[in-house]
């Protein structure tokens, strides 16, 4: 009865594996199909490439976090603003571009 109950269990775990074998297959041709491509072509937006480099990020950490201390040592919330701005700027253009591609498709 073990045996029987194990040959079933293996059946069924290779009846899923080729479902799923197939399921790929054609998941794989429908994403390099001529209709895949020509989507991708029209669709493709530079502007969410990522230009910065880790230089230019490891910048702005650093300003933002001297200008979070300065804003705590003397009490500063102006500065604090800032610094919460400076952090935040890299999302202004990501976020524009979202937006441009939103009104694009409306």
């Amino acid at each position: 009865e073990k045996c029987s109950m194990t040959d079933k269990e293996w059946e069924e775990r290779q009846k899923t594996r080729q479902q799923e074998m197939e399921a790929v297959s054609k998941a794989l041709a429908i994403l390099s199909g001529d209709d895949a491509h020509d989507l991708f072509t029209r669709t493709f937006n530079p502007a969410l490439l990522q230009k910065s480099t880790a230089a230019n990020v490891a910048q702005r950490d650093k300003a933002s976090k001297l200008l979070s201390a300065v804003a705590a040592k003397y009490h500063n919330p102006r500065l604090a603003t800032l610094a919460y701005q400076v952090r935040l700027d890299a999302f202004t253009r990501v976020k524009k571009a979202i937006d441009d591609m939103i009104a694009q498709l409306l």
